[in-house]
């Protein structure tokens, strides 16, 4: 006996755009982003976009039950992929190379950034 249905693959084998399920089967929204450590094969969970929400959301792995290449299962009931948090993407701080990379090089650019002067 024979299936159609694609074998479940690994969280860094999931195409960008998937489609989101809810428990129930219906859609939760489409992967934007997959967040973990490839070289530490950690899976840490989904940014996903949906646009009746017009913003991202999280969901956390340990809520994520199934995944294919195109599809992704999880046991959130849709009254709980509605209600979930905004994803805000985490702040990035720059690292300038040629300002050279000492404790006080650092310590110069903090300063600089929190009083706003310029040496």
């Amino acid at each position: 006996m024979s299936s159609t249905e694609p074998d479940p693959v690994a969280w860094t084998a999931l195409d960008a755009g998937a489609v989101v399920v809810a428990a129930d089967g219906s859609e939760v929204g489409n992967v934007k982003e997959v967040a973990g450590d490839e070289e530490a094969d950690i899976f840490d969970g989904l940014v996903v976009t949906h646009s009746r929400f017009g913003s991202s959301h999280y969901i956390p792995s340990e809520r994520v039950k199934g995944i294919w290449p195109d599809r992704v299962e999880t046991d959130l009931t849709p009254e709980e992929a509605g209600s979930l948090p905004s994803y805000d993407e985490p702040k990035v701080t720059t690292w300038h190379a040629d300002e050279g990379g000492g404790f006080g090089a650092r310590l110069r650019r903090a300063g600089k950034d929190r009083f706003r002067r310029r040496r």
